[in-house]
């Protein structure tokens, strides 16, 4: 029997939103907007403030401000578009990258403590299902392009 595409994807949407939650509940770290920011600037190297808008379903404004306040602590730094001057491109700050870096520790120890009430037939599962993850993101365009 084929295997029902759309309830496996609604399954692994609701899966993984809470096992993120799960995750950063007692992050000792920024705002989840502020990290999403910061993880999206990992992945991207530097990105127009439009885009970390559109990538985070907000308007412009929205994620100008919460960019402001990023700037403000040090955590990213805007430089001008050499193709437009216009615009800006914002990147994160070594500042900005270890306080990602602290909170997907924390994250990864938090999932560790549930991790090890597992059997090690479920962790290799797990293991083998964080690659196929990875194989499925990376077929979204602005996902597997990263500058």
């Amino acid at each position: 029997m084929p295997t029902d595409l759309t309830r496996l994807g609604e399954d692994l949407a609701v899966a993984a939103s809470r096992l993120s939650r799960f995750a950063t509940r007692n992050l000792n770290a920024l705002p989840h907007a502020a990290l999403r920011v910061l993880g999206r600037l990992d992945e991207l190297g530097q990105a127009r403030i439009s885009e970390l808008a559109k990538a985070d379903r907000c308007s412009q404004p929205t994620m100008s401000a919460l960019v402001q306040r990023l700037e403000d602590h040090g955590l990213v730094r805007r430089i001008s578009d050499p193709g437009d001057s216009r615009a800006s491109l914002i990147s994160l700050t070594e500042k900005g990258l270890g306080e990602l870096r602290s909170a997907r520790r924390q994250a990864g120890e938090a999932l560790a403590q549930q991790l090890r009430q597992l059997p090690p037939s479920d962790l290799a599962t797990l293991e083998a299902a964080v690659a196929v993850l990875q194989k499925l993101v990376a077929l979204d365009p602005v996902e597997a392009t990263p500058r």
